[in-house]
């Protein structure tokens, strides 16, 4: 994973003590560090400039974690718009690209593409809650204070969204075998 760009970490103490934590949920999302995923670290720090001269911030790193996560999430979403319209446009092309990469890590990345695409059907506070748990690895507790709301509810919230990816990721669950 490569270091946030230059730009972005100067001056700013906010900016330099969480920058490579805020950066490393949005690659973590995105599945790149390009321009985009620079973008979307901007927009996080910007985003927060925002809020905190709405309302004090108990948790600089929690609110900048919850901010890149549905900044990160909503440009997934663009993306998979995009990449539709252009799906749409010429089927045979995109047929012809994916079959470009190895059987093994195709998968694997198709798997991924899959989570990224099933993770923008979650309302945001059910991805907010799957992503600071099961991707950013937040303990409950922990991710229920990012989020600013009980572990109950964060429970609730994560249920829920299980439900929807089991649902969407249905194919490419193990196949159960049938007992005789």
């Amino acid at each position: 994973m490569n270091d946030p760009p230059p730009s972005i970490t100067a001056e700013n103490s906010i900016v330099t003590q969480h920058a490579q934590a805020v950066w490393g949920v949005i690659v973590r999302i995105l599945g790149n560090d390009g321009h985009d995923a620079a973008d979307c670290l901007q927009q996080t720090f910007l985003e927060f400039v925002e809020h905190e001269r709405k309302k004090s911030v108990r948790s600089a790193l929690a609110l900048l974690k919850r901010i890149a996560t549905s900044r990160a999430i909503d440009l997934v979403r663009r993306r998979i718009r995009e990449r539709n319209r252009i799906e749409l446009a010429d089927p045979d092309e995109v047929i012809a690209t994916k079959s470009l990469l190895p059987g093994r890590q195709l998968e694997a990345e198709e798997l991924r593409e899959a989570l990224r695409e099933a993770i923008t059907k979650l309302t945001d506070d059910q991805a907010s809650a799957f992503v600071l748990t099961a991707i950013e690895e937040l303990s409950h507790q922990e991710a229920a204070e990012v989020m600013e709301t009980s572990a109950n509810h964060l429970g609730v919230l994560l249920h829920r969204a299980r439900i929807v990816l089991r649902e969407q990721l249905s194919e490419y669950a193990p196949q159960k075998r049938s007992v005789s």
